[in-house]
């Protein structure tokens, strides 16, 4: 399923060294041991009392997440499960780490890896909201308030935060169940809103334990700072390292230290030093008491097997809801983090997909059973994808070293891939099939509802009701990019089509709208029809020919109900020329002041330049693979060189070019014969079934649009294409799980 343990150890292990080493590159390596050096031993004693005390309260907070769902353990089992789980996360990715190390002890306890999963997604949620709003807090002392507002304006943080709750909104008005509307009972609940209080209290505590420790070192350092300035850097720095995207915080922390420390006038040298020192504190905390922990294990006075202390299959479901729901949800969010030397691409769906991938893998780990695929030697063929990945990466070392691109977005990027693919797992296994439609209605409600959103913004900024700085020239969502949010409604889409036939003649149900009363297949029309609307929106070429083509072929083949896909292509027509047409004129007709034509709802087409360089890169593309037609340049090489012959860094906008020119015909034959051998087998296991409907329609979508664009990377195809060949987990849970998602 995934990539060996010491394969993966060394990745993280690689990426961390990677930034911890620019760090001392930029701050000097003499002086910060210089540094280092200078620190009394008071200071290395007082932060290891803190990081201890730290330990303890999260060992608490732990045991108190756990009571809250009825999983009642002794404190010592808590420590126990809390200690294994930071020592994993010195080796893995912290998400993997906590869900193993955790899992290894409380497994013992009836808890399924998912349950744990979804208690750690749980607790770090509460952990960013507090660590998020101590960081602004301490941005605000240290920057001009004027500074902070266009960071905030420029990631879209609140508007996204914004869609997204109106995205789950929708998605729990469309799927009305039982099981949601206990699940908004639950969420309205003062009793949870009292639990969660708790807990954030617990975090807010051991936060400033945390801040506390920089705070120390900073004054066994450099005393003449001040404490309120060494408090606001150092949440500031905290709020970086809790980020789940290196081992234990190394690396994002001391690059993020420089930063803050630096702008309260500290030397890099010596912030990098603060940063170091509080993270080998940390480290020696997890060392000695795992050391404590081996020597002292846990011996249990009572049975553990207790019905009463064993999390019930309905909270199994409903953790494995939450974790598919919120990737559902999230997927469509690209985070542009604007910082010196460059911009940071997060996806917000990516640490529930790697707790997904931690579930997964544990639990096949403890089950001594892989995950399902109704494709045969699936699992073989990911571990054939890994390999070959990692001999590109290090063909690639070979000419140009160690790249962030290929090491931190190709080869760690593709554990992640897993990740989406692992949801798929998850829902299939804990939810069935009304799980899965669940599953689609919420992705299809999601971007119908950044589609609405996005295209009344360009609106209002069109007519100058709103400041249009920061608005992107193109349609293109929370993508960042118009071709890949393009993707993305062509993915949704093909779910649409493919899940609607049954679903219509199972759930004949009419919805009130004021009034009105719209027939479910109605409401599939209309929202099928923003879809497709949006997909013109775009002003994506390759989007709109790839979905012309994609109705064409579900008209044809019967792929999808003909009625349905006839009224949603009327309704996307209405969409269009509303948004595109009758909106901008009504705007000409009573607004007296000029407005600016760059922003209007519809995007315009690529222009000639954009049309040669992505030809440009083809054609560089094709070259390097003749000059290495076997095993390819490497993973990375063509981006590291392709300054030479451009103007700035670029891909090959083509996948297949892509894989020629960086993997060599050994490695594009092997992915050919992958990508046939899940069609022609998808196509055996019968057509009839929606699953193999979207599998089918997904790989003609990829080609088409792969042809003119890189997308092997494209979450959301990684997503549905888990979705459509998961297979349920056998004779590894509960024989009798409760259906919590009949439809009302």
């Amino acid at each position: 399923m995934s990539l060996s343990k010491p394969i993966k150890r060394g990745l993280l292990v690689l990426l961390s060294g990677l930034l911890l080493s620019t760090g001392i590159w930029v701050a000097g390596i003499d002086k910060v041991v210089n540094d280092l050096s200078q620190f009394p031993p008071w200071i290395l004693a007082g932060m290891l009392l803190i990081f201890a005390l730290n330990l303890v309260l999260v060992s608490f907070r732990l045991g108190m997440l756990l009571s809250y769902f009825g999983v009642k353990v002794p404190f010592d089992v808590m420590a126990n499960a809390s200690i294994k789980g930071h020592f994993a996360s010195l080796f893995f990715i912290s998400l993997f780490g906590q869900v193993a190390g955790r899992q290894s002890v409380l497994r013992h306890y009836g808890t399924q890896p998912v349950f744990i999963a979804a208690l750690t997604a749980i607790e770090r949620v509460i952990l960013f909201l507090v660590s998020a709003s101590l960081g602004l807090i301490g941005a605000a002392w240290i920057f001009d308030g004027l500074q902070i507002s266009e960071f905030l304006n420029s990631t879209s943080l609140t508007q996204m935060f914004f869609v997204a709750g109106l995205a789950l909104a929708a998605s729990l008005w469309f799927g009305r169940t039982e099981f949601t509307k206990l699940l908004v009972r639950g969420i309205q609940s003062k009793r949870n809103y009292s639990q969660l209080a708790e807990a954030a209290s617990i975090t807010l505590l051991g936060q400033s334990l945390v801040l506390g420790a920089f705070v120390l070192a900073g004054y066994g350092l450099v005393p003449q700072i001040g404490f309120w300035n060494l408090l606001a850097a150092a949440a500031v720095t905290s709020f970086a390292a809790s980020l789940p995207i290196s081992v234990n915080g190394w690396g994002v922390r001391e690059i993020a230290a420089v930063f803050a420390f630096g702008a309260v006038g500290i030397p890099a040298s010596a912030a990098l030093s603060i940063s170091i020192l509080v993270g080998l504190s940390s480290t020696a905390v997890v060392l000695a008491t795992f050391l404590y922990v081996l020597k002292n294990p846990v011996k249990k006075k009572h049975n553990p097997y207790q019905r009463e202390e064993s999390p019930s299959p309905f909270q199994s479901k409903m953790a494995a809801w939450g974790l598919s729901i919120a990737v559902a949800i999230f997927i469509l969010f690209q985070l542009h983090v604007p910082l010196q030397g460059g911009v940071i691409n997060l996806n917000l769906a990516d640490p529930f997909a790697v707790l997904a991938l931690a579930a997964v893998t544990t639990q096949s780990f403890f089950t001594r059973a892989p995950p399902r695929w109704s494709v045969p030697r699936c699992n073989l063929i990911l571990i054939v994808v890994s390999l070959l990945l990692l001999f590109a990466f290090l063909n690639g070392i070979q000419v140009i070293g160690v790249t962030q691109w290929a090491l931190a977005g190709r080869l760690m990027g593709w554990i992640v891939l897993l990740g989406y693919l692992s949801i798929g797992i998850l829902t299939v296994s804990y939810l069935g099939k009304l799980g899965v439609w669940r599953f689609v209605e919420t992705l299809i409600a999601t971007s119908v509802v950044i589609i609405l959103f996005h295209a009344i913004m360009r609106y209002l900024a069109f007519s100058g009701w709103i400041e249009s700085d920061a608005m992107a020239l193109n349609f293109e969502g929370f993508s960042g990019n118009r071709n890949a949010f393009a993707f993305q409604l062509l993915s949704c889409s093909l779910l649409l089509l493919t899940y609607t036939a049954k679903q219509k003649s199972q759930r004949p149900v009419e919805f009130a709208i004021l009034r009105y009363e719209i027939r479910r297949e109605g409401v599939y029309a209309i929202l099928h029809g923003v879809i497709l609307a949006g997909l013109v929106f775009t002003g994506s070429r390759a989007g709109m020919l790839t979905g012309f083509l994609l109705v064409l072929f579900t008209g044809i083949t019967n792929f999808s109900d003909r009625r349905i896909l006839l009224k949603s292509i009327f309704y996307g027509c209405l969409v269009w020329m509303f948004f595109a047409l009758f909106l901008p004129w009504l705007s000409q007709q009573f607004l007296v002041e000029e407005t600016n034509a760059r922003f209007a709802v519809q995007s315009i087409l690529s222009q000639d330049s954009s049309n040669m360089e992505r030809w440009e890169t083809i054609r560089h593309g094709f070259e390097m693979w003749k000059a290495s037609p076997w095993i390819g340049a490497g993973l990375g090489v063509f981006i590291e060189t392709s300054s030479q012959w451009l103007k700035e860094p670029n891909v090959i906008h083509s996948t297949p070019i892509w894989i020629l020119a960086e993997f060599g015909l050994c490695g594009a034959a092997i992915l050919i014969a992958i990508f046939f051998w899940i069609l022609v087998i998808t196509i055996q296991n019968g057509l009839n079934k929606p699953a193999n409907r979207a599998a089918v329609m997904l790989l003609g979508v990829f080609v088409i649009f792969s042809l003119v664009h890189e997308i092997f990377y494209q979450r959301i195809f990684w997503l549905v294409l888990g979705l459509c060949l998961a297979m349920p987990y056998r004779d590894r849970l509960p024989k009798k799980l409760p259906k919590i998602l009949p439809h009302s």
